[in-house]
């Protein structure tokens, strides 16, 4: 479950980006928030990130260890191939490489770039380092989804099949929240939300 209450958050400069904004996503909910370019999409996923301490108002998710994060700027290891990606944070939060490696290879190939999975970051895509960083969020079923424009760097086909992942994920139990300025991504979520209108339901 991901609640934002009644939150206000400031550029570090001190400029408002967003005043007083509730918003809750329930376990097993696809959420869409659209909002045009500066609306403070970005500054929305910080804040339930961690990464942008709101200046009043609560953050909830629960469970909190057990969230995983897109991000437009997709914070690959450009020296790692796409699966070591995927594989080493794994690893290093204690599972055994075998399975890393499975769980690698099948949000790989489910998200249709199980080609690339020896290719060092660099040399590839800006539209397959966009579907790595969401094959790694979702590999090992997380119980949180919070993904910045996931979609924003790929064409309608690969649009698709990101979005049916995000869909599968949150069928199986999991709250997911996308920001997009896609408003068509909306008409296949459980909940959507136009930030320019503060969070107003659609």
């Amino acid at each position: 479950m991901i609640r934002v209450d009644d939150v206000t958050a400031e550029s570090h400069d001190g400029a408002v980006i967003f005043n007083a904004l509730t918003l809750e996503v329930r376990d097993g909910q696809l959420a869409i928030v659209t909002g045009h370019a500066g609306s403070g999409k970005s500054a929305l996923i910080d804040v339930c990130r961690g990464e942008l301490r709101p200046v009043a108002g609560t953050v909830t998710l629960d469970p909190p260890g057990r969230c995983a994060v897109v991000t437009q700027g997709y914070e690959l290891c450009e020296s790692l191939t796409a699966a070591e990606n995927i594989v080493l944070p794994l690893v290093a939060r204690g599972m055994a490489y075998a399975e890393a490696a499975g769980l690698a290879s099948n949000a790989l190939g489910r998200l249709g770039i199980d080609s690339i999975s020896d290719h060092l970051i660099d040399e590839i895509s800006g539209g397959q380092r966009q579907r790595v960083a969401v094959a790694r969020a979702i590999a090992d079923s997380p119980a949180i989804v919070l993904a910045d424009e996931p979609t924003s760097a790929l064409d309608a086909e690969n649009r698709a099949i990101v979005l049916a992942e995000l869909r599968r994920v949150a069928d199986a139990g999991a709250a997911v929240l996308v920001t997009t300025n896609d408003a068509q991504l909306a008409e296949d979520a459980d909940a959507s939300y136009d930030l320019g209108a503060r969070l107003s339901p659609r």
